[in-house]
């Protein structure tokens, strides 16, 4: 495969195409950019198969770029220097980013995703991009984008009644009776939709409070979903959950 690294700071460049020559070889670079301006006459020349694009960069951000494309015809790797808030609007937009600085092995596993990708003829979509802006602009985070085996699904993050683990797997049920399987762990998405009221109720159960109807007390407890599905609360969970109900 082929790339172009785009980046402000030549440190920055510099670094990223040392490990690209030395620790991913299958993957030949095309060019360096320092602007919007000039990756975009890099690209359009070499037409790359991948750009690692810096997304806060002066002038034209990594954005201006993409929207020089009516469909985006290569792959894109984010980078981004340490930022919660970055962070969490590329999980909740399932883009793939790295952080600086970059691991080699956060680095090789995301080309390696890219070039399966590729495989299957399914690159970033416009789609996820568009949730990436509106998240880091907006905030709102009020959409999550679910890998599935056809691209992704967008869906509301109030619409999700509850997660449950199946193995490396994780299965979303949502209020309109929708279940998807996604190829992710349950802790994933816990890391994710914690702050915006779910609660991990068991090692296999994460649920949506605003869904719960009751709480059944017992030697076993377990909290009802509105769709009247029983769920298990562990022992060690049940105090902090009757907390964040407000019947502690």
């Amino acid at each position: 495969m082929t790339a172009v690294i785009v980046d402000d700071e030549s440190k920055g460049r510099i670094s990223l195409k040392k490990l690209c020559e030395k620790y991913v070889p299958n993957l030949k670079i095309e060019g360096l950019a320092e602007s919007v301006a000039l990756a975009k006459q890099i690209i359009d020349r070499t037409d790359p198969d991948l750009v690692f694009l810096d997304i806060r960069m002066p002038v034209e951000d990594g954005f201006e770029l993409l929207k020089k494309y009516d469909d985006v015809p290569f792959d894109v790797i984010f980078t981004t220097a340490f930022d919660q808030y970055a962070i969490k609007a590329f999980r909740f937009s399932a883009i793939d980013y790295l952080l600086k600085p970059i691991s080699i092995q956060e680095l090789q596993a995301a080309v390696e995703k890219v070039r399966k990708k590729k495989e299957k003829a399914s690159g970033n979509s416009r789609g996820n991009i568009a949730m990436l802006k509106e998240n880091l602009v907006k905030g709102s985070f009020d959409k999550i984008a679910l890998p599935t085996t056809e691209g992704f699904s967008f869906v509301k993050r109030d619409d999700i009644m509850r997660c449950e683990a199946s193995g490396n797997y994780t299965i979303f049920y949502l209020k309109n009776k929708t279940k998807y399987i996604i190829t992710k762990t349950l802790k994933h998405y816990e890391q994710m939709l914690v702050e915006f009221g779910f609660f991990r109720v068991h090692k296999s159960h994460l649920i949506n409070l605003i869904y719960v109807q009751k709480f059944i007390r017992g030697k076993q407890g377990y909290v009802q979903m509105i769709d009247n599905k029983n769920i298990e609360v562990s022992t060690r969970k049940r105090e902090e959950l009757l907390i964040r109900l407000n019947v502690g």
